[in-house]
């Protein structure tokens, strides 16, 4: 039951506008240019208009009790922020005593010409003090992910640092850029990759190694019986077939008990295989087979649907009504060609 006593909830917003002083600085700041994502980011663009918020400096010689003066805004136009951290008057301020007193005086007979061409300057220095604030409070709560201080290093930790090579694959980055940590350890084991699929898609997962495969034997490396053949000397360099068996030729993957959508999403046609592909590529390098074995509880009967196709081999069971037995589907991990 709703307590009678309990103040209705005020947004963020309304909260910095009717009390600006009870803010620091840098909270403002982050508050008023997330509500115009549009608008250019402070000390980053060359036209004052085109940012969230306009900031004036001190030009009077006194002591301020908060880091925030004034907040004034009309309606759909620019937010003006009044601070006295930092310009060119105050207290500490470059600007002589006598000239800010000057400056007063040119305010009270309605002359602002003086302190308007001085807040120009004092707009540039303050949005500099917000980007060496914004830049060194990693922790700050309001920053958006793509321009967080942290986002470069976790992008060199993860090897996604170069430009080329961000967003090339069906799987987001912010997946990728969420388990740095994983990533960014020279050593891969199994039991990593199992934690970045179980964590992604949110299915049990286990993971086995040593799943064996056939390689084939390059042709400049095969025995040749004949006139003038090569690799023919017993013990050294003789090879008896065409291919060889590699038992550390890749790992597999077992995910289940899964329903029927998400078998059907983790299938080399569904949406789902193209980033889990995209994991196993990143994690173990393009030279590791992976083996996918799909564990489907509860398998649904053969339904012809021109929307979901029937796929042999795979979602097919000849049964006419649910049944409790696992089905299981035998494939490999099939990734897509970067372009």
């Amino acid at each position: 039951m709703e307590t009678a006593g309990r103040h209705a909830a005020v947004s963020l917003s309304a909260t910095l506008r009717q009390t600006p002083q009870a803010f620091e600085l840098l909270q403002a700041l982050l508050v008023l240019e997330r509500e115009q994502p549009q608008a250019a980011s402070l000390g980053t663009g060359t036209s004052p208009h085109a940012e969230a918020v306009r900031l004036r400096g001190p030009l009077t010689p006194v002591f301020a009790s908060s880091q925030i003066e004034s907040l004034f805004q009309e309606h759909d136009k620019q937010a003006v922020l009044t601070t006295p951290v930092f310009g060119l008057g105050g207290p500490d301020g470059p600007l002589p005593y006598a000239f800010q007193e000057w400056l007063q005086q040119r305010a009270r007979a309605k002359d602002h010409a003086p302190a308007e061409f001085l807040d120009l300057f004092q707009h540039r220095l303050l949005s500099l003090l917000y980007r060496i604030l914004r830049k060194h409070r990693i922790a700050a709560g309001y920053s958006v992910p793509s321009a967080s201080p942290v986002q470069a290093q976790l992008r060199a930790l993860t090897g996604l640092l170069p430009q080329p090579l961000q967003e090339r694959q069906a799987l987001p980055d912010a997946a990728l850029l969420a388990r740095s940590a994983l990533f960014a350890d020279g050593r891969r084991s199994l039991a990593g990759f199992a934690a970045i699929i179980r964590q992604h898609f949110l299915v049990p997962v286990q993971v086995s190694a040593y799943q064996g495969a056939w390689r084939d034997i390059p042709a400049a490396s095969r025995s040749r019986l004949k006139p003038g053949g090569r690799n023919l000397t017993l013990g050294s360099s003789a090879i008896a077939g065409t291919r060889v068996w590699d038992e550390h030729a890749g790992v597999c993957l077992t995910l289940g008990p899964l329903s029927s959508e998400q078998a059907d999403s983790l299938l080399p046609d569904g949406t789902a295989h193209q980033q889990l592909a995209g994991f196993a590529a990143l994690y173990f390098g393009p030279d590791l087979d992976c083996a996918l074995t799909l564990l489907v509880a509860g398998a649904q009967p053969m339904v012809m649907d021109r929307e979901q196709r029937p796929a042999l081999n795979w979602n097919l069971g000849l049964h006419r009504q649910p049944t409790s037995q696992q089905q299981r589907i035998d494939t490999y991990l099939r990734q897509a060609e970067i372009v």
